[in-house]
Parts: C-alpha cells; structure tokens; sequence
C-alpha cells in the first residue's frame, strides 16, 4: 500500500503512536498531477509533500533536517532518525546497482555501529524488496550514501482529530489532458516506462484509502481493477521495448477507473448496490463483494432490464444506448463506471 518514502513515516508513526496509526496516510484521495520527467505529467508526490502529510495526518513534525555526507552525519546523537537518499547505492534494496531513485529508511544507532530500519515491501524486476533491519558498521553506511543524504527528524505531536477519509477527485478536464500526454507523446517506451510507475502508484493510494474506511472490502473490487491496470500496462510496457506493437486498451481503463474513483469512495456505489441488491433480492453486502450478478439465482436478462431503469430513475441519469451491452451490466464497478459516464464524468 506504501511507497519508498511513505513506508518508513508510517514505521515511524506506529512506533511513535501506535499500531495502525499509518492507516492515515491514506486518508486523502487524490488526483493532482503536475509537470513531470520527459514532458510527461506525473501523480507522484514530492518529498516535502510526504512530510506535510506526516504531520497532518500521522501527528509527525519535522524538527530539524540537514544534508549528511558521512555515516556519523547521521544520527548526530539522536536515537532515530528519517532518511532518504538513492537507492541505486544501498545494499538491502534489489535497485542497487540498477536503478537511481529516492528511498527511505531509518537508522539508529546499534551494537556494529548503526541500526537501519526499512518497512519497503514490493516485487521488482530485479528481485523482491522486503521490510527488514539490517546492522551497518560506519564505512558500510557511508558506502551505503556516496552522493550524501536527506536527514529528518521528526517528533511527534497531536494529530488533528478529523482524519477522515476524503476525496479530492479532478475534474474531466484534467484527467482528458493527463490521458492525452500520455497518448501522444512519441517516445512510446518512456512514456508507458513512466505510465508503469503512475498507475502503480495510483493503484497502491487506492488500496490505501480504501483501508481507511469502516468496511474496506467494500472496495475491493474496484482496488482489483486497478492493481489489473498497473500489471497491464507494465505488460504494455515491456512488449513496445522489445519492439512490438503497443498493446490498446491501457489509457481507456485508466479514464474509466478515475471516473470510477468518485463514484465508488464518494458513497454512490452503495447506493447502486443498493439498487441491485433488491432487484435480484439478496444482501446488498453480496453485491458490494464484487461477485457477478449472473451468479445470483435470482439472475436473469428481465432483472438486468429493471436494474437499468431502476438506476436511470434513482440517481437522474439516462445510460447511451451504445453502453447498454452485457458486458457492462454484470458486475457492479462495471455500472459504477457507467453511471459516472452518464454523469458527466470523463469519457
């Protein structure tokens, strides 16, 4: 559910507070791209906006920083501190040697010298990265920073009472300019390499937020959907840069998942459940699990007809008649997204 930078705040924070209490990190649901690498836009979310979410959210406050280019540069006699630097040269990570990008981790100082903390969890191309500690001597962590690194300490302090999970969704406009960088940039490989990264990360805040609500299997589905994107268009990814013709499909779902997004964690996909549930006369729960409709007994093409005309005279909305085919009137992100669509949401 984490990044590389979130994971180590939210080891800090459980340490600090609690157990759980990195649940919060996931409170806000965001879509706010902004100038990326290659004339591309990007989700990813700036070192410093990460810190203002640890003290928002997790009641973590930075209480000093500064630049270390030696091992003793780091704890400077604290007992623990928030580090970030490139993981191209630290050893516990499977992008050493690989790959140059910012991670986290905490150290502390420990019986060979220093105590490292990493929470990071994912599976790479170049292996699985796993949370662990590992004992560093002093010449083994300096080895580990060549280029130096970001030092922060951070405190905690209250956390504001609401953390509540809220949506910031973007507008259809946004999302169609986002699509159409992606769509028409002419370096195929760069722009599906970066896409890889955006729809992971898009897919890991959702599966975040969705653990901040009361009932997060509720979201299940949905947060399937999206993790399925980011394994097709890595998929996308890796067939254009062995030379083969890029595979359609991946901008479209996107479009079609980030309408969802408001449709789901904004309270209307019970409502539609809701709907469902009493036309086929089972517990809107069963609906609300994802489980096809076809798999009801009480399925069948007439109910499928009532649920259309119930939905269009519930929430307002009259569905195209080119969208009215099986394949979207069977599972209920499927009329998720069409009930956003004939919203006004992003085609």
């Amino acid at each position: 559910m984490l990044d590389c930078v979130q994971a180590n705040l939210a080891l800090l924070a459980d340490r600090r507070h609690g157990p759980g209490r990195h649940l919060a990190l996931g409170a806000r649901l965001r879509f706010a791209p902004v100038p990326g690498p290659n004339g591309l836009p990007t989700v990813e979310r700036a070192l410093d906006d990460h810190l203002r979410d640890a003290r928002h959210l997790l009641g973590l406050a930075v209480v000093d920083r500064w630049h270390a280019t030696t091992s003793a540069d780091l704890p400077r006699g604290h007992d623990l501190v928030y580090v970030v630097a490139d993981a191209f040269h630290l050893p516990w990570v499977p992008y050493r040697g690989h790959k140059h990008m910012d991670h986290s981790f905490l150290v502390e100082p420990g019986p060979a010298g220093c105590t490292v903390h990493d929470a990071y969890h994912n599976d790479t191309q170049w292996g699985p990265a796993r949370p662990g500690r590992w004992e560093l001597t002093a010449a083994e962590l300096s080895a580990a920073v060549p280029d130096g690194a970001r030092v922060f300490r951070l405190e905690p302090v209250d956390r504001p009472a609401d953390v509540r999970p809220r949506q910031h969704h973007a507008e259809p406009d946004v999302v169609d300019a986002y699509a159409r960088a992606y769509r028409e940039h002419p370096d195929r490989v760069a722009a599906l390499d970066r896409l890889t990264l955006e729809t992971w990360l898009l897919a890991r805040s959702r599966r975040l937020h969705a653990a901040c609500h009361d009932e997060p299997a509720a979201f299940e589905e949905h947060v399937r959907q999206w993790e399925a994107l980011a394994e097709q268009t890595y998929l996308a990814y890796r067939r254009v840069a062995r030379g083969r013709p890029e595979p359609p499909g991946v901008l479209p779902r996107l479009v079609d998942l980030l309408a969802a997004d408001r449709v789901v964690f904004d309270g209307l996909r019970r409502e539609i459940a809701a709907v469902v549930a009493r036309v086929l006369n089972v517990e809107p729960a069963e609906v609300l699990g994802g489980e096809p409709f076809p798999s009801f007994p009480s399925f069948s093409s007439f109910r499928v007809v009532d649920i259309v005309e119930r939905l269009e005279s519930a929430l307002g909305v009259e569905f195209d008649a080119d969208d009215l085919v099986p394949e979207n009137l069977h599972r209920l992100d499927d009329l998720c997204r069409l009930v956003s669509r004939a919203s006004g949401g992003p085609a």
